[in-house]
């Protein structure tokens, strides 16, 4: 039998003699100017829903999961022994609301009261040093969840929230790693413009899903904290990406972002590296942001007696001068992938490879 559907469960949601789950009696969906809120996404629909003892979120399936109960449970258990602040509490109800179709499960999570990544970007744009504080936090958090042997598996901005002291958390868990659960089938893949090219190829779950999603987003945040007029002239608003698009990643390095970012001395690394994982035949063979962003500016001396010439083992290199060329090219990198993009006249496009240009040159 088929699932309800949105429209379906949407209906379900706003009558209570249909909700079970003891945690959710008294209550009510979230309305907004007489309209359901709700929040669909590949396999779930989400509604807000508050009670007298607070506000959750609901989550029901729209689309078969394989193993749903099981993965959930498991998941559930994972998280709470990690003890990490980066998860929501949430339980699974096999008995959770009455449908059309029969009675179905449903998840209900404690609400987190922050802005998903992208929204938090777009109203922090000029201010770099908040925006380097959100990128060195996502550092943290994944190098946690690597040493805790866990990966979230759709790392991607409607996913991460941000608190208002700039802390994160994690949602919609469907998609995560934890070791047991290995040898299960890899179901929920992610989003386009997040994922290494292989992922769509992958399997069964692994703790890897993370790698290549982790350095997308850590690039993206740390381009957009030096260069928030790309935002505006990339028109990142209107996508479902950050900084790279679906194109982007399937060019293995070649689109015309990637040669732009080499032009600063900082970002070059982390693009070299990520051409690099784009290049490679499976996420088994990518390496976790922590190792991936060891600045190139840092070397170790080889031998040992060069080991200790500064005390330390490294000595620090002077980065190589930023170069501008022309960059053109960049303002066609959304003709494919990426929707709702204004297309720009010849003029514009000259007037904007100029500005974008611009802003890659070394400060004087």
């Amino acid at each position: 039998m088929s699932l309800p559907s949105i429209p379906e469960y949407s209906t379900a949601i706003n009558t209570p003699a249909l909700i079970h789950p003891t945690v959710l009696q008294g209550g009510h969906p979230v309305n907004k100017n007489n309209r359901l809120i709700r929040y669909s996404g590949g396999f779930c629909v989400v509604f807000p829903y508050e009670t007298p003892s607070g506000k959750y979120a609901v989550r029901c399936w729209h689309a078969e999961v394989a193993d749903a109960k099981k993965r959930t449970q498991i998941i559930a258990q994972a998280l709470k022994d990690s003890k990490l602040p980066y998860f929501v509490g949430f339980e699974y109800y096999e008995k959770g609301i009455m449908a059309p179709q029969g009675m179905q499960p449903l998840v209900v999570m404690d609400w987190v009261d922050a802005k998903a990544l992208k929204k938090f970007i777009g109203e922090h744009l000029t201010e770099s040093a908040t925006l380097y504080n959100v990128a060195e936090n996502f550092k943290a958090m994944v190098a946690d969840l690597h040493a805790h042997k866990l990966a979230h598996g759709d790392l991607q901005h409607g996913n991460i929230m941000v608190r208002q002291d700039h802390s994160l958390v994690l949602v919609d868990y469907d998609s995560m790693y934890t070791p047991s659960l290995d040898g299960m089938v890899d179901e929920i893949k992610g989003l386009v413009g997040y994922q290494h090219p292989s992922r769509w190829k992958n399997q069964y779950v692994s703790p890897k899903a993370d790698f290549f999603s982790e350095l997308v987003i850590y690039l993206s945040l740390k381009t957009l904290a030096k260069y928030p007029r790309l935002w505006d002239e990339l028109h990142m608003e209107d996508t479902e990406t950050l900084l790279f698009s679906g194109d982007d990643i399937d060019s293995k390095g070649s689109a015309p972002i990637f040669s732009l970012l080499r032009k600063d001395a900082e970002l070059a690394p982390m693009v070299d590296k990520l051409c690099e994982f784009m290049r490679k035949n499976s996420i088994e063979e990518l390496d976790p942001l922590e190792d991936a962003v060891i600045p190139n500016s840092v070397k170790v001396i080889g031998g040992i007696a060069g080991k200790w010439k500064n005390g330390n083992g490294y000595v620090k290199q002077p980065p190589k001068p930023a170069k501008v060329d022309d960059a053109g090219k960049i303002v066609g990198k959304w003709g494919a992938g990426r929707t709702n993009v204004l297309q720009a006249t010849h003029e514009n496009r000259e007037k904007l490879a100029k500005s974008i240009s611009e802003k890659f040159k070394k400060p004087e």
